[in-house]
Formats: C-alpha cells, sequence, structure tokens
C-alpha cells in the first residue's frame, strides 16, 4: 500500500478520534448512563515509533482501533436507549432533547401502526402575509392525518384579504393546499409520506390583523408511542442597563433684594433684572417667581408642606398640565410696579401671573429670555423683594432596571399510548 495512503488512513483516525465532541452537548442528557468522555482512545495503543512497523501492521491497528471507537460509540447510545427503555415503561413517559429527536423511529422500531401526535393547539397566524410554519419529522409510508378550523377572523379583514391559507409541503412538493379559510370552518384530510422527507405546515393570513386557527396533526407512525413536541418558557431576570430622558428642574437664580422708598436718595428703588438660560442643554422651559415680605415667609413654609420647591412643582403642573393647578404665593401691592419684558416668542402658561409665569420652550430659543423692570412707587415704605428664576432641560441617562425575559426550551415527550 501507498505510504500517502496508509498516512490518509491514519488521519482519519484521529478525525475520527475526535467525533465525541458532536454528540456532547451544553444541555444535560435525560438519563446519560455512560460518560462519553470513557471512549476516548488511549494514546498508548498507537505505537510511538511508526518508522518501526510494517504498513500492513499500521493499517490493521488503525482499523482496529476505528471499528472499537464505533463500537463504543453504537454501546453509549444503545445504554441510553436501553435506560430510555426502562423508564418508560416504569413511568410510562420520558423526555429528550429537541435534538435526539431521531431516537423516536429507535425506540419505536419494534412496533408498526400506532399514532403519533404532532399537535393540539390554538394559536395565532401572523400578519401582513407572514406565514406561520411548522416542521415535522417523517418517514416514508407514514401517514399525515390533520384538522384545521378558523376559530377566530376579523370579519373587515375578512372581506378585504379574505380567510386563511393552508398548505402541507413534502421536501419540494405540495401534498395539500386550501385557500381561504373562513371563521369557524374546518378542513380534514390526511396524505401518505412519499419519501423520507420533513413535513411544513404554512399556515398564512394576509392583511395587517391575526386570525387564530386550531391544529390537530398527528401521524401513523407504527409504533405504540405518543410523541409531542412541547414548549416550555423558563423565566429568567436580568439586571439591564437602559438609557431614558430624564426631565430636570433647576433653580438657577435665587437673590433678595431692598426696594427704598422713593425719598430716600441714598438707595435704589428700581430694579432691572435679567434672565439668561445659556448654561444648560435641551431646554423646554423656564419661569419666575417675584414676592414681598408676606410671600416670601409664605413660599417658605409651602415648600415645608410640598417638601419641594414650590416654583418646582409649579413648573412641573404647567409643564405636563396636570388637572389640579398649583398656585404660588401673591399679595397684590399698588405700590409696586413690575414689568417683564419677553424676548422670545416661547409659550406661556394659561396659569401666569404678574409676579410668577412659566414659558415652554424649544432648542432655537434665545439664551436671552428677557428683563424685569420693578419700581417701588412707595415715597416712605421699603420693601423686601424675592426673585426666583427655574429653568427646566431634558438629559439622557443610564439607569438599571430589572428585566424579566422568557427563555423557549423546547423537547419531545414520548408516552405510552393508553
Amino acid at each position: 500500500m501507498p505510504k500517502n495512503t496508509l498516512l490518509s488512513i491514519f488521519f482519519l483516525f484521529l478525525i475520527i478520534s475526535g467525533c465525541k465532541s458532536i454528540f456532547i452537548s451544553n444541555e444535560p442528557e435525560a438519563i446519560p448512563n455512560v460518560s462519553l468522555n470513557s471512549l476516548s482512545i488511549p494514546k498508548n495503543k498507537i505505537s510511538n515509533n511508526i518508522k518501526n512497523i510494517s504498513e500492513s501492521q499500521l493499517q490493521n491497528e488503525i482499523e482496529n482501533l476505528i471499528t472499537q471507537k464505533e463500537k463504543n460509540i453504537g454501546n453509549y447510545y444503545q445504554n441510553y436507549l436501553d435506560s430510555l427503555k426502562l423508564q418508560l415503561q416504569d413511568s410510562g413517559s420520558v423526555q429528550i432533547k429537541n435534538y435526539e429527536g431521531f431516537l423516536v423511529d429507535l425506540l419505536s422500531e419494534n412496533t408498526k401502526n400506532d399514532t403519533i401526535y404532532l399537535a393540539n393547539i390554538a394559536t395565532e397566524t401572523n400578519s401582513k402575509g407572514i406565514p406561520l410554519t411548522f416542521q415535522y419529522d417523517a418517514l416514508i409510508n407514514d401517514e399525515i392525518f390533520f384538522e384545521i378550523e378558523c376559530l377566530r377572523l376579523n370579519a373587515l379583514s375578512n372581506l378585504v384579504y379574505g380567510g386563511v391559507d393552508i398548505e402541507f409541503i413534502e421536501g419540494s412538493e405540495v401534498r395539500f393546499q386550501e385557500s381561504d379559510l373562513r371563521k369557524n370552518k374546518k378542513i380534514k384530510g390526511s396524505f401518505k409520506v412519499l419519501s423520507d422527507n420533513p413535513i411544513v405546515l404554512n399556515i398564512n393570513k394576509k392583511g395587517f390583523i391575526k386570525a387564530t386557527v386550531k391544529i390537530k396533526l398527528k401521524k401513523v407512525l407504527g409504533n405504540n408511542f405518543v410523541v409531542e413536541k412541547r414548549i416550555d418558557s423558563i423565566e429568567q431576570k436580568d439586571i439591564v442597563i437602559r438609557e431614558i430622558t430624564d426631565t430636570l428642574y433647576h433653580i438657577i437664580d435665587d437673590r433678595q433684594y431692598v426696594l427704598s422708598a422713593q425719598l430716600d436718595f441714598s438707595k435704589a428703588h428700581k430694579l432691572k433684572i435679567p434672565i439668561i438660560v445659556n448654561e444648560l442643554e435641551n431646554i423646554i422651559g423656564w419661569g419666575f417667581w417675584i414676592g414681598l415680605n408676606h410671600d416670601i415667609s409664605n413660599y417658605k413654609n409651602l415648600s415645608k408642606v410640598t417638601f419641594d420647591d414650590p416654583l418646582k412643582l409649579f413648573a412641573k403642573t404647567e409643564l405636563v398640565k396636570t388637572a389640579s393647578r398649583f398656585h404660588l404665593p401673591k399679595t397684590p401691592n399698588e405700590y409696586l410696579a413690575v414689568n417683564f419684558s419677553n424676548y422670545t416668542n416661547d409659550a406661556l402658561s394659561l396659569n401666569s401671573t404678574e409676579t410668577y409665569s412659566f414659558f415652554k420652550s424649544d432648542s432655537i430659543s434665545k439664551p436671552s429670555k428677557g428683563k424685569f423692570d420693578i419700581v417701588n412707587l412707595s415715597k416712605i415704605y421699603d420693601f423686601n423683594l424675592a426673585v426666583k428664576i427655574i429653568a427646566v432641560n431634558t438629559e439622557k441617562i443610564k439607569i438599571e432596571v430589572e428585566e424579566t425575559t422568557y427563555k423557549m426550551n423546547e423537547y419531545i415527550n414520548i408516552s405510552k399510548l393508553k
């Protein structure tokens, strides 16, 4: 035998030696009796010095190891099948992973002409003509029996787009087709599988509204087992980071002044106070409050009751238009003239007054909002004056939230036919 051929056989052996990874899943097996790790071939079974043996000896050694490997794998699955059969006999049912579907036929290979129930569900269709698809394994001469009923169908959608379309496909051939299945209508039928092919059931609903159908599906496989594909949802809770838009309220100016009487020439009886909002981004609103003497005390008492700054609460109610109005302290005074000049086109809140107001703003509004001209008209009285200015903006912030998700777990349930 040529040496190249001999080396090819040797590398083939190495490839087969690593095939155990194909059979190992991240999910635990249902009833594993034999560990696949025990199937590995000890290295000392291969001659350390290949040059010292003949080509025929090397060929025989490799063939023996390959045969032993195949035998070990066969023994593993035979032991696994025996365990499944034992559990099925004792408890009447057994569960296997979805990817182990090929074991169903091995478990039932000695029996014939029994029924496997593939589906008995009520489900919503997709919309917009996107098919709802189910796929089932089938072998030659299996017989498929089906019963499909339309439980719910929107009358307008039915009128415009028609009913539900049903289609069974085997391989590349359409084995059954029903168009325009209407509400409370049912179709029944059967067909025999022509070759070892998966059977695909397509359910299609045109339009934007879903329909509800009930599907009963079984096949005569020739065994005494009921085989059902089931889907469970496993709840999982995870902490995820989400970015949200938060609305923030800032008191950007909070000052007190004294307006002297007009006859007191040593002190000012006029004030000019500009309102400029230029240190914040994404401004959506701004406002002010002016208070005199008793108004200042009332404002402080109100903050103790509300546990927040009253001007912030006023801005919130005006911004989100709550049903209940919120008023700030205000005492009419005939000796005080307050004139506010607005430099913007921002929308004034309907609940605004001469001494407190709120404006809704946007990103193109000017930073310079306006100015106050406040004059003490009294010739003998001084006044204590408080001015508060608020600005409201939005910011993107990241928060941690607990999110509940559901992981789909697919498995096959095998039970004895009663």
